[in-house]
């Protein structure tokens, strides 16, 4: 089994990544910040081999000896939805990869998987192919798609098998309380109503336990460099996604739907094409989304 360098791994993707790793019996080198808080870890953070990139001035070094074969770069600055235009703060991204690449001439990598962004695409109606333009319209982006560059010209340069993932959306349990379902939760659970679009969008959820399983089938297989979009195989109404959230919690709580106007160019339905990427991995079985959704509520609910 391949050793795995991630990055990002106390965030809500590289978590779900590092956990299914571990299930898998497959070595982790966890590199993360000195402050950074390893909750999301807690339950298996005494089976990764954690390096503080920021603890010491060695750090290239000391993973240089721990000799990694694939990494995993998860780790970004400026997740959040008032920081995706801060382009001071997403251009620190490119600093962090450009580090991390340093080390590929130290060290035989073999693959490099970097998660990248539905929003590299920009503004997207349907589903989408990878060969679909790239034009983002935000910080977040723009860097995601540099980002691609410098990926492509080092993998070029050092002969890695790089793979690009196009992520699209994705819920489970351990997200930010920020986004889309524990900041539903936290609503209904403590209010009586709330005012909502038409909630026509439709968009393709992944459960974040599948999305690490087909990161996990991506290092162990032989695939193809690229890019390659990731994406529930189907798309959900949002307003089904809020009602059935609000059967489970608080069914009294009242949906204003149509209460708010959509934005401009509102996009109403985003899914990715998933062939390119099921044609390298095989056969995969996606979680049952009302299964998944249940399991998520729960967790929330529980915790």
């Amino acid at each position: 089994m391949p050793k795995i360098l991630i990055t990002g791994i106390t965030g809500f993707l590289g978590s779900h990544i590092a956990e299914i790793l571990c299930q898998n019996n497959i070595e982790i080198i966890g590199l993360k910040r000195t402050g950074s808080d390893t909750w999301r870890c807690r339950e298996f953070e005494d089976r990764i081999d954690w390096v503080d990139l920021d603890d010491v001035n060695n750090w290239k070094e000391i993973v240089v000896q721990k000799n990694p074969e694939c990494v995993v770069h998860g780790a970004w600055i400026g997740v959040e939805a008032q920081d995706r235009d801060n382009w001071v703060e997403q251009g620190k991204n490119i600093k962090l990869l450009t580090d991390i690449l340093d080390l590929v001439s130290c060290l035989k990598i073999r693959k490099f998987i970097f998660l990248g962004s539905q929003a590299e695409y920009g503004i997207l109606e349907g589903l989408v192919k990878e060969s679909f333009p790239v034009e983002p319209c935000s910080a977040y982006g723009g860097i995601k798609l540099a980002s691609l560059e410098l990926l492509k010209a080092y993998a070029q340069e050092y002969n890695i098998n790089w793979l690009w993932l196009r992520i699209f959306s994705v819920f489970g349990e351990r997200e930010s309380p920020s986004w889309l379902i524990p900041s539903l939760i936290k609503t209904m659970q403590e209010k009586s109503e709330m005012n909502f679009t038409s909630g026509e969008q439709r968009y393709a959820y992944l459960y974040a336990k599948d999305f690490a399983k087909i990161v996990l089938s991506l290092l162990l297989k032989d695939v193809n460099s690229g890019i390659y979009n990731v994406s529930a195989n189907v798309a959900t109404k949002l307003k089904s996604l809020i009602e059935s959230i609000r059967d489970q919690i608080n069914p009294e709580f009242v949906l204003n739907f149509g209460a708010v106007p959509y934005r401009s160019n509102q996009s109403m339905h985003i899914q990715g094409d998933t062939a390119k990427l099921f044609n390298e991995i095989d056969s995969f079985e996606f979680t049952d989304f009302n299964v998944a959704l249940s399991n998520t509520l729960k967790y929330y609910t529980s915790s």
